[in-house]
């Protein structure tokens, strides 16, 4: 079928089946089908897989944007089994810049595991697994990305109304780019107060609570308890988040050595390696098996009379990882359905955000998810060759100012804004940035400790959770340009550079 715009013919190959649903957009029905274009090696728009996945606008004239030459760091921030280097490719959603401001956009509404390949010459989309449904979007850049976040939430919404982090935990202050896994009862308890005098609505336990990733207790370091610390923050009048990782462990935790079978496994019977971090590899939940869901919901159940309000839910790519699973069961099925475990379990109250994420398959079931890069104390690490999904300000910014087109589907989390200049090579104009993001994208969020700041930088901090809790007015002028409550923010000369910046934004 050919679609004819005036920037151009469109032709379908393939596909099941075609239906206009009006003169910009189409509904397409087929697993492996493919979209013919005129605009030769044009930008695209490539969508990463999960949260750390690099994302953001690109060109078909140069090299694949994506992590290079790092097979363990692609297992983890990047899809391994489709990942390659020979081709452009986007996960869930593209899109094209044709001529006169046009753009095509090609998005999942249904499938499993979404995949779009992109040359000069098409666009192939295919999934893994049954019968999948696509929006073909044809307008400006803003029309076409609205229209399709638009159709998915009618799509995945239409049960249950997300969460939102302004209304429901106020801005967050998170232990981890701060202390890391060098947190205390006596450090979150220290917290406390300086918290809630500026501003926080949250506070947020990060990795180094737990024993071990995968045994799910509290260590030494937390001897009373977590109910302890949270009974603590519940009485300032602060809510409590904690980190935890659900669908993965460590080699030697209990469960692995246990329950082997709850994880997935290779097709010669080992244990299926889903990632790397803390200096080992681990593994993932199988939740094409029944048991895998219930020790998922008596573990995060528990966790949860704890008195957790908010759970930041980490490595939870994993669970999609490919591997062996029982009947076939397609592998983002497979994570999605873990996640609905979790939701079943502990209510819709408790305020989910997924970091690691698989974006189209969590929609409707997150309240939030992390759309870049863990941040970093630096604005980029030179060390670290073609990798994009490194720790650094400019990879968190670029990916989570690329996704902000989800914002009616979900939170956007950019990760922390930064005011401290103590443990930190930010200079004030870049931890400014960090600031202007977290309100560009509607999630407020900061890990600098009160003692580590000026009288000068908590006042900004002050000033800045109460920017947040008024609800600033955010529109999008273009694809890094923002007005918020009237002040226009511009974060292309950032992200775009046309002359050298980084050695006055400092780079490690």
């Amino acid at each position: 079928m050919d679609i004819h715009t005036d920037s151009g013919t469109f032709t379908v190959h393939g596909a099941s089946a075609v239906v206009p649903l009006n003169t910009s957009d189409y509904l397409i029905t087929g697993t492996s089908w493919k979209l013919s274009h005129p605009w030769g090696a044009t930008e695209y728009y490539r969508h990463g897989w999960n949260s750390w996945t690099p994302t953001r606008w690109w060109t078909l004239r140069r090299e694949p944007w994506r992590i290079w030459d790092k097979p363990a760091r692609a297992l983890t921030a990047d899809d391994a089994a489709t990942d390659t280097p020979t081709e452009h490719h986007s996960s869930m959603v593209t899109a094209l810049s044709g001529p006169e401001g046009r753009t095509l956009l090609i998005g999942a509404v249904h499938a499993s595991s979404p995949l779009l390949r992109i040359t000069a010459e098409e666009v192939a989309a295919s999934a893994e697994a049954g019968e999948a449904s696509w929006l073909v979007s044809i307008g400006t850049e803003p029309q076409a990305f609205g229209r399709y976040a638009g159709v998915l939430k009618e799509e995945y919404l239409g049960e249950r109304t997300p969460l939102r982090a302004a209304e429901t935990l106020g801005p967050v202050w998170s232990s981890w780019y701060s202390w890391f896994e060098e947190i205390t009862a006596e450090i979150i308890t220290a917290e406390i107060a300086p918290a809630r005098e500026l501003g926080y609505g949250t506070i947020q336990i990060d990795d180094g609570w737990e024993r071990r990733v995968g045994d799910w207790r509290a260590n030494a370091k937390f001897a009373a308890g977590m109910p302890d610390v949270f009974a603590k923050i519940h009485d300032a009048g602060l809510k409590a988040g904690l980190w935890v990782a659900p669908f993965i462990a460590l080699p030697d935790t209990p469960v692995v050595s246990s329950y082997p079978e709850l994880f997935l496994h290779n097709a010669d019977g080992s244990l299926t390696v889903t990632g790397n971090n803390w200096g080992e590899n681990y593994y993932a939940l199988d939740f094409s098996k029944p048991q895998s869901h219930d020790w998922l919901a008596t573990t995060m159940s528990a966790i949860q009379s704890w008195g957790v309000d908010m759970f930041k839910l980490d490595f939870i790519y994993a669970a999609a990882v490919a591997g062996e699973r029982t009947g076939g069961m397609p592998r983002e099925d497979a994570y999605r359905s873990g996640l609905e475990t979790i939701r079943a379990a502990l209510g819709d109250e408790v305020y989910l955000l997924g970091s690691g994420a698989v974006i189209n398959a969590s929609l409707g079931v997150l309240d939030g998810v992390r759309v870049g890069p863990d941040t970093a104390p630096y604005w980029d690490n030179s060390e670290r060759v073609r990798d994009p999904s490194g720790p650094a300000v400019v990879n968190a910014l670029r990916n989570s100012l690329s996704r902000t087109w989800l914002k009616p589907l979900l939170d956007c989390d950019p990760d922390v804004a930064y005011f401290r200049t103590r443990g930190s090579l930010l200079s004030p104009e870049v931890n400014a940035l960090t600031a202007e993001a977290a309100l560009a994208c509607e999630f407020a969020q900061c890990s600098c400790p009160a003692a580590w700041l000026s009288d000068e930088e908590k006042a900004a901090v002050r000033a800045w959770t109460t920017r947040f809790r008024g609800a600033p007015e955010v529109r999008q002028l273009g694809r890094y340009r923002f007005e918020i409550n009237g002040e226009i923010i511009d974060f292309d000369p950032y992200l775009n550079p046309t002359t050298r910046v980084s050695d006055r934004l400092l780079v490690k």
